[in-house]
């Protein structure tokens, strides 16, 4: 079977990758890392966009901030996905 090479075939299968490959770019600049590895990650991303992005995103740890939303979310899906904000009014 050969798959025609549309544009529209090109522009899903692109798009998406640039789309990936700009968060990962984001991503870097916004993480607190050392300068010297802020800048690595960039040249590795920048000179190999796919294997590049696909590593940084493989080998980059969790915040602090993202540990504790994975806890909260698996504590509330432990309770049964319950809110954590009260249906009835105070005092009734």
């Amino acid at each position: 079977m050969v798959i025609a090479f549309t544009p529209l075939t090109w522009t899903f299968i692109i798009l998406p990758l640039l789309v990936v490959w700009a968060l990962g770019l984001v991503d870097i600049f916004r993480r607190d890392m050392p300068g010297g590895t802020k800048a690595a990650w960039a040249l590795i991303v920048v000179v190999l966009p796919l294997v590049g992005t696909l590593v940084y995103f493989l080998m980059r740890k969790p915040t602090e901030k993202e540990i504790r939303q994975s806890q909260l979310a698996a504590a509330d899906s432990a309770r049964g996905g319950v809110d954590r904000v009260s249906r009835h009014p105070p005092g009734g």
